[in-house]
């Protein structure tokens, strides 16, 4: 399995980071790396999720993230970092 990085732009209010570790938890993946940030907007964070998985494994998390009323925009990284 290959590693893939995940960045989200999610809304900055409790509750969010439980919603998307959850996800992985229910899919049974398991998340390498995460890391969040501020962005200038005080409204919105941004977070890093390293995972482990092949094509589809990385396409299925996309989508389910994407489907997370919380979460603004999804966008697999070609290049993981930690």
């Amino acid at each position: 399995m290959e590693r893939f990085t995940v960045e989200l732009t999610v809304a900055n209010h409790c509750g969010v980071l439980n919603r998307i570790t959850g996800l992985y938890a229910k899919h049974k993946y398991n998340i390498d790396s995460l890391t969040v940030r501020e962005t200038g907007d005080p409204d919105l964070s941004v977070m890093r999720i390293v995972s482990r998985g092949d094509t589809s494994v990385q396409s299925q998390m996309t989508r389910q993230l994407s489907k997370l009323f919380d979460v603004k925009t999804v966008v697999l990284m070609n290049n993981p970092t930690l």
